[in-house]
């Protein structure tokens, strides 16, 4: 219970989200040292396009390139950031909305499929996925939901937030532990139903979908489930 209760107490002084697992949507592979997207890349995008809008999340699409491990460090991170940004300007080419595109990034040689030093079709690469929503949160302001967010995929991830804070909060009281993790479970569970509860319309469903989210990530922190940094 002491290692929940640091992890509580570390989130508070955390000044930025760290991303959980993302939805994966799509790869798309390029030739050696090259960021020029051919015939079957531009298949690959229209496909990836073609999902992104029949999908109507209201997760923003991360795009993130790679290289393999031929070449340097500093070289490939740009080559990376190109291919991305290659496969981006496709993607709002084929129809993605510009603001559903939301993080470019490059991480050339780093995180390789396959772990050789030659050159590797497979390791050059840009995925494409649906970033899930933000943990160790600080403040629940900055959790990035708009009104446009507000539908029956947000209705159903406030759901399972709620069920497991309410899982949560029942543990503990049921343990006699009156703790840190138990005050952020009861938060959690009380925002969370008020945000299930409120109409599609409702003006304040957009702020406590923004507090249930922050609390859940706070809980999550507390559980051990996310790291605290």
């Amino acid at each position: 219970m002491k290692h929940l209760i640091h992890a509580l107490a570390l989130a508070c002084f955390v000044p930025f989200f760290a991303t959980a697992q993302a939805q994966e949507i799509g790869t798309v592979n390029f030739d050696f040292d090259s960021a020029e997207l051919d015939a079957t890349a531009m298949a690959k995008i229209e496909e990836i396009a073609n999902k992104l809008k029949s999908i109507d999340s209201y997760k923003p699409t991360v795009v993130v390139g790679y290289t393999d491990a031929v070449g340097s460090a500093g070289y490939n991170l740009g080559l990376g950031q190109r291919r991305a940004n290659a496969v981006a300007n496709a993607l709002t080419a084929h129809g993605v909305p510009v603001d559903r595109v939301g993080l470019v990034e490059s991480r050339g040689e780093n995180d390789l499929l396959v772990s050789v030093a030659t050159p590797e079709r497979r390791n050059r690469r840009v995925n494409v996925t649906l970033e899930q929503m933000m943990a160790a949160c600080q403040d629940y302001r900055a959790v990035p939901l708009t009104q446009r967010s507000i539908g029956s995929e947000l209705q159903g991830d406030l759901k399972a937030r709620l069920t497991t804070a309410a899982t949560s909060f029942q543990q503990f009281q049921s343990d006699g532990l009156n703790t840190a993790a138990f005050q952020v479970a009861g938060a959690a569970r009380e925002t969370c139903e008020i945000a299930v509860a409120y109409d599609m319309g409702a003006f304040r469903k957009l702020e406590y979908s923004q507090r249930c989210f922050c609390n859940a990530a706070r809980l999550d922190v507390a559980l051990g489930k996310i790291p605290p940094a």
